[in-house]
Parts: C-alpha cells; sequence; structure tokens
C-alpha cells in the first residue's frame, strides 16, 4: 500500500514521457543541423532530461514510501507549504503579465483565448525557473516555523535525533526540486523566453522585419525578407538571397542565390529554391556574370529554418539553451565580450541549481527558535536575504560578463556569501543565544 502513489506516479510520469519525448526529437529535427545519429551528446540530451523530469515526482514518492512515520509527517507538511507558494506566486505572476499584455494578445493572436493559453504554456518553465528557489525558502520558512510554534519540533528533537536529521527529508525534496529546476534552467525556460521575445515585440499589422542569419561553420549568409512565423517554421520563406563564400574569415564571396521563395524538407533535410536565380562570381578575373535562372533547385544546405528564424536566440545569451551555449563555448564562436557573457551565463546556470539548497539551508535556522521570542524576526531577516539574492544575481554577473572578474567566481559568490551566512545562523540562532549574547561571549573570550 505504501507503494501505491510510487506506482500511481510512475505510470502517469512515463505516459507523459512518451507523449512529449517525440515531440521534442521532431523539435529538435527543426532547430540542430544534420540528423539525429549526428547530433553531439549535449543536444541528445534534452529527450533524456525531459524524460527525466517526468520520472521526478515518482522518485519523491518511492523516497517518502521508505520513510518513517515522522520523516513522513514532516515530507507531508514542507510539500504543501512549497505546493501552495508555487501555485500562489505562479498564478500571480501569470495574471500580473496577462494583465500587462493582455492588448498584444488580442491584437496579435487570431484566436486570443486558444493561442494566450498556449503562450503560457511556453512560458511555464521560465516562470517556474524564476520562482523556484524562493518558493523552496518560503515553503521551508513555513513548515518549520510551524512545527516550531506548536512545539512539535521539540518533541522531534526529544525522540533523539538532531535537527538536521528532523530536516532531512525537507534537504531530500529540495534535491529532487532542484534536480527539476535545472531541467527546467537547461533548454525550456530560455526557449521559453526567446519565444516570448519573438511573440511580444513584433509589431502589430507589419510583416515580421528582414532578417540576417550568418553561418559561420559553413560560411553562408541568409537574408530573408519574408521569413516563416517561429510557431509555423516549415513555412515558405519569401524573397531569400543566400551567399556563399570562402571558408575562413574574410572569405571572398563565390556565389549568391536569388529566390523568391526557400522551403526546407524535413524528410530528406534539404532547401529546395522556387524561381532563383544564382550568380557564380567564383573567377576574380571574370566578374561579369550572367545570372542563371531555375524553375525549381534542391541543395543539402545544413542551416534548419529555426536557426535562421530566430535571430533572438544569438543576440541574447539567456535565450540560448544550455546544449546551444556549451556548442558556443566549445567553438570559442563570436567576440570576446560574447565569449565573457557566455563563460559566464554557463556558470551562473549551475550556481542556480545550488541556490535552491542554499536558500533552503538559510531557512532552517531563520524559522526555529527554542527561546520565547517569536519568529518573524528571523524569517523577515530571510525574506530580506532572499530578495537581496536577486540584486546579487544581477550585480556579480554583469561584473564576470565585462570581464572584471573570473565568470566562474562571479556566478559563485553569491552562493559562497549566503552559505557563509546560513552557517553563522546556525552558531548563533540554534544555539539558543541572540546575537548581542554571542557577541558578549566573544568578547569575553578575548578579554
Amino acid at each position: 500500500m505504501r507503494l501505491l502513489p510510487f506506482l500511481i506516479l510512475l505510470v502517469l510520469g512515463a505516459a507523459l514521457a512518451f507523449c512529449v519525448v517525440p515531440v521534442e526529437l521532431e523539435q529538435m529535427r527543426w532547430e540542430i543541423p544534420g540528423m539525429l545519429d549526428t547530433y553531439p551528446l549535449e543536444q541528445l540530451l534534452r529527450p533524456i532530461l525531459l524524460g527525466t523530469l517526468c520520472l521526478i515526482p515518482a522518485l519523491v514518492a518511492l523516497g517518502y514510501a521508505f520513510m518513517g512515520t515522522m520523516d513522513r509527517y514532516v515530507t507531508r507538511n514542507f510539500v504543501t507549504y512549497f505546493l501552495m507558494c508555487t501555485l500562489i506566486l505562479l498564478l500571480i505572476y501569470i495574471l500580473a503579465d496577462f494583465t500587462d499584455n493582455i492588448n498584444r494578445f488580442r491584437e496579435r493572436f487570431e484566436n486570443p483565448l486558444a493561442q494566450t493559453g498556449v503562450f503560457y504554456g511556453t512560458q511555464l518553465p521560465m516562470f517556474l525557473y524564476q520562482i523556484l528557489p524562493y518558493t523552496l525558502l518560503m515553503g521551508a520558512l513555513w513548515c518549520l516555523s510551524k512545527l516550531s510554534g506548536t512545539c512539535e519540533l521539540t518533541g522531534m528533537l526529544q525522540s533523539g535525533r538532531s535537527l538536521l536529521r528532523v530536516c532531512m527529508p525537507i534537504f531530500f525534496v529540495t534535491v529532487m526540486v532542484s534536480l527539476m529546476y535545472g531541467i527546467c534552467g537547461f533548454h525550456w525556460a530560455p526557449n521559453g523566453s526567446m519565444y516570448r521575445q519573438n511573440i511580444l515585440k513584433r509589431q502589430t499589422g507589419k510583416e515580421p522585419p528582414a532578417l540576417v542569419y550568418r553561418s559561420e561553420v559553413n560560411a553562408r549568409i541568409w537574408r530573408v525578407t519574408h521569413p516563416a512565423p517561429l510557431v509555423s517554421p516549415g513555412d515558405p520563406m519569401r524573397d531569400v538571397v543566400i551567399e556563399q563564400f570562402e571558408p575562413g574569415i574574410g572569405g571572398r564571396l563565390l556565389k549568391r542565390y536569388m529566390a523568391e521563395s526557400a522551403v526546407w524538407d524535413k524528410a530528406s533535410s534539404t532547401w529546395t529554391l522556387n524561381r532563383v536565380y544564382i550568380r557564380d562570381v567564383s573567377d576574380p578575373d571574370n566578374p561579369q556574370v550572367a545570372d542563371e535562372f531555375h524553375e525549381r533547385v534542391v541543395y543539402p544546405f545544413n542551416e534548419k529554418p529555426y536557426q535562421i528564424i530566430s535571430p533572438s536566440q544569438r543576440s541574447r545569451v539567456d535565450a540560448l539553451g544550455t546544449s546551444t551555449l556549451y556548442e558556443y563555448i566549445k567553438k570559442k564562436a563570436g567576440s570576446r565580450e560574447d565569449r565573457y557573457k557566455m563563460r559566464t551565463e554557463w556558470h551562473v546556470r549551475i550556481a542556480r541549481i545550488f541556490s535552491c539548497v542554499v536558500l533552503v539551508l538559510l531557512a532552517v535556522p531563520s524559522a526555529v527558535t527554542f527561546q520565547r521570542r517569536g519568529t518573524m524576526k528571523g524569517i523577515g531577516i530571510a525574506v530580506l536575504l532572499a530578495a537581496l539574492m536577486l540584486f546579487f544575481y544581477r550585480v556579480f554577473p554583469s561584473l564576470g560578463e565585462a570581464g572584471v572578474i573570473q565568470a566562474w567566481i562571479s556566478a559563485w559568490i553569491p552562493n559562497a556569501m549566503y552559505l557563509i551566512i546560513a552557517v553563522y545562523l546556525y552558531r548563533t540562532n540554534l544555539a539558543n543565544r541572540s546575537l548581542r549574547e554571542w557577541w558578549h561571549d566573544y568578547r569575553h573570550i578575548r578579554l
């Protein structure tokens, strides 16, 4: 009977993975050059991580099934308060965003109700990526302050367990949520940010702006006057100019294709250029070359539609998936400033996963008290520190992006600071001493 929730969540998670993983693989075929068997490992992690995400609730239920009575009680309390905080904050976030953008949705969507639902479905990973560390903190504060205020925590400690052992179920759930948080930030949160930029910044009643895409690997430049929309990248692209250069920096122009439309065939991974003029300028001694006209030409260009129609994905590193970010870092693509930004963003995404655990560690000494004074003072300090973490994750990474300090240092400074604060609070609050008492004892020892 204990394993029943695990089995239910396992079946539901497997069914969900069976539905979403093939969709993700299909989406990858629109985004990543080459065929599936040639994809690098960092790109193949996407469907693997998505399937893992679907099974994490089952893993939590499995751990819950083998816990003792006291651990199960603490787990139920923490999960309840954490989910309540997450749902409340998520609802507030969505309502505030919807109120701010309702006019844009009404003007730009043909079916506003359905398309708004799809829009916020794509934004859900991004919203969760922004709020989960703080809802974990609030859930831990709420749970521990309740257990401490009703003296239930005192009874648990009198059973012979240490405070850290009592909080072990909270740490277990936090690690699982941190894993979900990291998976959201791997691709789907940045992808939601990119999708948001393309939808909300598009001008009403006008065609999408002309796009220029440079493929450094293939030494090609695409200039598309009327690109396909982001939601349907398989649509024909009209008024397309493709320029082929010699490989290397400063390569000479070899050939220019000027097509009325270009259509990508997913089955053969080829581009069909319709009503195309081809100008071959590879011979520098004969610059005056007549254009060749063809009604239809098929070329195996490596570029995929999604690469061409999402230029904002390359202009902002926070809209790059982690796998794409890693490829750019590995190839040392872009200018020095771009490389600084990419390396900093890479380390920030890893550091933010551990920030979930650090904030929960901060919540324990802030919410637990064994004295007559209430817990509101500690909770207020913890909330203030959490708000300051938002500020620190703006300031220090900006120093890393500017090259002032090392990228990994700029990303990990907030976690290091808060870990030190958490250790300090454990030594003061949980030793039944106020800050004044601790300072008095410290001065007495020195004297």
